[in-house]
């Protein structure tokens, strides 16, 4: 898959790298009882995460961020790649669980996602394991 070159993603991209890389390569595919812990505190963080970015509401966009993503994702940035999403892929309309995986100290959630201008992109957020399980990642990928 292509990835989406925009300056304020590279700086969540590289943030998430850098964690995910402090983890370890050990990946794990959570399923059953162990997926739906998970998802039952990311999905909230996530409908804020996407309600945030279709009311162009930095606030609730950023409310569940930890402190390195309230770093690499100011209100400056926020409006550069609200842009940019806008621009490559309209509003966000839904989205649909593909896996979720915890890697060292890290869930990740990967969402099929839906937007207007494009039914078919690939997102990625990243909580930490220890709560308050913040967001601590977000890719968006084609």
């Amino acid at each position: 898959m292509k990835k989406i070159k925009m300056l304020p993603l590279f700086f969540l991209f590289t943030l998430a790298a850098m964690l995910l890389a402090s983890c370890g390569s050990n990946q794990t595919s959570l399923k059953g009882a162990d997926k739906d812990a998970v998802l039952a505190f990311s999905e909230g963080m996530t409908d804020n995460l996407m309600a945030g970015l279709n009311a162009n509401d930095y606030a609730v966009f950023s409310k569940d961020f930890d402190p390195a993503m309230l770093s690499a994702m100011n209100q400056s940035q926020f409006d550069t790649f609200k842009k940019n999403m806008d621009t490559k892929f309209g509003p966000y309309l839904s989205r649909e669980v593909s896996g979720v995986t915890q890697s060292g100290n890290y869930y990740a959630v990967i969402y099929n996602t839906k937007f207007e201008k494009d039914g078919n992109v690939v997102m990625r957020v990243v909580f930490s394991k220890e709560e308050p399980n913040k967001v601590s990642g977000l890719w968006f990928n084609k």
